[in-house]
């Protein structure tokens, strides 16, 4: 009897213990291992530790400095192996510069890694694994894929939330930026829950993530959630900027060639415009050409920081992201009407438009029996649409709310759902047109009939206070 007990509980450490580990999903393995293991085991083929590394030099995680080509690499190996995290890692890479734009690329690739015939996805997202939870937030807040998958920022700050609870970093960024800039409705007060989001970007900083120190510097920049402070706005934006943070990077360029902290420095402005025609070509490029020209004539002592957005801001984002990082609007471009709430703005995550040209593949084949006159923008009409959004927002161009409004009427009348959208916005808010209630409808109505969800969301309301 003696002996049986003997060999009987040692079993149950055994069995207890590999049920405690066979816990540990693959994800949350990875974010506690330190790069040395992650990088064996990418060596070794893991088709997982592929794809997370891959992930890891695209947001400059694990105190590594962001290197695109590394993680394009890492994304095909993992991708070539059809694991659902290389197809969404190849597609995140595939957003932006310098790997992207080419959103029918994104396209694919998304839904190869959520229509995953194992459901591998959706099984480890389910037994709360950080990186699972982590991509589903990312594909809930892309636009990209109507109407097989339609964007729920809910439902991704959920995943969002899971993933940050677990210590991934990333994730962390987009909670902050959720509750930083008041996304989702909440009992709380605005401003409580800014302070939190603050709070998780500062946790974020602490494992040196580029983004998390770009939106911080932003928020010393801007004053927001802190007293403003160039100084210390200067230290973030320098710790993003050296990991290779591309926004950072133009922004540092105005720091150093219009002085903000000190004296004008020319040569290190260059460096950094420099570095940025990388990720940024085109505003990279814009910045040198000007930093030439300042030497000629006096410089505005006003920076031209950009504004980031999470769908879009995400289009959240990275954010632009990461890649870039969600360009966000500024807290004064929000609808100001106590009926409605954040969500009538294109979400931050909606922002992270990939400009350029997209790459010459056959579009994705779309059930037409599941959506109904769904508009599907070419590539010219994207530029348009782009160039539209970058006058609405100011970004990295004076804003200019009837530029953007002749921009966005031109490629709504070619029966753009989303130029829709934003001139239901721009009747509403009274941007550079008279604010008008009822054209407001007519554009949202318009952009609800062409399948945007968020424009049929608040149609309900805004018919309501015009008492039609």
């Amino acid at each position: 009897m003696n002996y049986i007990k003997i060999l009987f509980f040692p079993l149950l450490t055994f069995i207890y213990c590999g049920e405690l580990f066979g816990n540990i999903t693959p994800g949350k393995k990875w974010i506690d291992s330190d790069l040395d293991s992650v990088m064996e085991a990418s060596s070794q083929n893991d088709p997982f530790a592929q794809g997370f590394l891959s992930l890891v030099y695209a947001h400059g995680d694990k105190s590594v400095k962001i290197d695109y080509d590394k993680a394009y690499k890492l994304a095909m190996l993992s991708s070539e192996s059809n694991h659902w995290l290389g197809h969404f890692a190849l597609g995140f890479l595939y957003r932006s510069e310098p790997i992207g734009p080419d959103l029918l690329k994104v396209r694919e690739l998304y839904l190869k890694a959520f229509q995953d015939s194992d459901g591998t996805l959706i099984k480890l997202a389910a037994r709360k694994d950080p990186v699972a939870s982590y991509v589903l937030g990312e594909i809930f807040t892309s636009d990209k894929l109507r109407p097989d998958v339609l964007p729920d920022l809910k439902l991704a700050y959920r995943h969002y939330e899971i993933s940050s609870s677990l210590g991934y970093a990333p994730s962390s960024v987009q909670v902050a930026l959720f509750k930083i800039y008041n996304l989702l409705e909440s009992d709380s007060k605005i401003l409580d829950v800014k302070k939190e989001g603050m709070q998780i970007l500062n946790l974020a900083v602490q494992k040196n993530l580029p983004s998390a120190h770009h939106y911080l510097g932003r928020a010393y920049f801007e004053g927001d959630g802190f007293k403003k402070d160039n100084k210390m706005a200067l230290v973030h934006f320098q710790a993003a900027a050296d990991k290779g943070y591309g926004e950072a990077q133009l922004i540092l360029a105005d720091f150093y060639s219009k002085g903000l902290t000190g004296t004008p420095k020319l040569d290190l402005a260059q460096r950094y415009a420099n570095l940025a025609l990388k990720t940024n070509y085109a505003k990279a490029k814009k910045k040198l050409d000007e930093l030439e020209a300042s030497q000629r004539t006096p410089v505005d002592p006003i920076p031209n920081v950009p504004v980031t957005n999470a769908q879009e801001s995400q289009e959240l984002a990275a954010n632009e992201a990461l890649l870039p990082e969600p360009t966000l609007p500024s807290p004064s471009a929000r609808i100001n009407q106590e009926n409605f709430n954040s969500a009538l703005l294109p979400s931050p995550y909606e922002a992270r438009k990939e400009m350029g040209n997209p790459k010459q593949n056959p579009p994705i084949p779309l059930d037409k029996r599941n959506v109904k006159n769904e508009s599907i923008s070419s590539p010219s009409d994207s530029k348009v649409i782009e160039m539209a959004k970058n006058y609405y927002w100011g970004r990295s161009v004076e804003r200019n709310y009837s530029k953007a409004y002749q921009l966005f009427l031109k490629s709504a009348k070619a029966g753009n759902a989303e130029s829709s959208r934003y001139l239901g916005l721009i009747y509403l808010s009274g941007n550079g047109v008279p604010k008008d209630l009822k054209e407001s409808i007519k554009w949202f109505e318009r952009a609800s009939s062409l399948g945007d969800d968020m424009a049929t969301k608040h149609l309900n309301k805004l018919k309501i206070l015009s008492n039609d």
